[in-house]
């Protein structure tokens, strides 16, 4: 349980979460996912409501959601960069991490009982979240809209990949509002020609 109430970050802001709350939700994720190999992609609204109840302290579901999106993208940080990991909790914390959201060793089967409903999407090495992608999403779900499973597919390919593919809807856009525009100066063009400079389509 939670000893040590919240402090003041290094940065001067409030802290909401303690050394000691950071711990406790690795724990609790690492028992809830022990079944599964590394890395967590996803955490089920179950596994967030059993850490609310273990914490000393009154946390709501974006926050537990968001802590646990910030001790992924520490951990991810880290193990690129060991020198970051500067004191004990921090090593306590890496390790702890590790368990989670480690290098996976082998391919894992789809379980989709540890994912019901409501289940968090963590992104894996890919990309939390797809709203940096309008066209090429909006282009998909014209294409697949009653199939969810692109969803999570794409947020597993590289960020940099997913934008060069938006970028090229987007071009595609711009040359058809070119193609449109281009369209109707044509017909206009046309029909002053058929109709004569002082009439219309219209016989006006």
């Amino acid at each position: 349980m939670s000893t040590t109430p919240p402090s003041t970050a290094p940065n001067g802001r409030s802290r909401v979460f303690s050394e000691s709350d950071e711990i406790q939700i690795l724990k609790c994720l690492i028992r809830d996912t022990k079944s599964i190999p590394p890395p967590i992609t996803t955490v089920g609204t179950s596994t967030i409501n059993r850490i609310i109840k273990r914490l000393d302290h009154r946390f709501t579901v974006s926050q537990i959601t968001d802590k646990i999106r910030r001790l992924r993208d520490k951990h991810h940080n880290h193990a690129r960069n060991r020198a970051l990991v500067r004191n004990h909790h921090d090593r306590r914390i890496f390790k702890l991490s590790k368990r989670i959201w480690g290098k996976k060793a082998t391919p894992r089967k789809k379980n989709s009982k540890s994912e019901d409903q409501g289940a968090i999407e963590m992104g894996g090495d890919g990309v939390e979240k797809l709203d940096k992608f309008p066209y090429l999403v909006a282009e998909f779900s014209k294409v697949l809209p009653e199939n969810e499973v692109w969803k999570q597919k794409m947020k597993r390919v590289e960020e940099e990949k997913l934008r060069k593919m938006d970028q090229e809807w987007v071009m595609l856009k711009v040359e058809e509002a070119k193609l449109v525009a281009k369209k109707a100066e044509l017909i206009q063009q046309q029909i002053m020609e058929v109709m004569g400079g002082n009439g219309s389509a219209n016989g006006v």
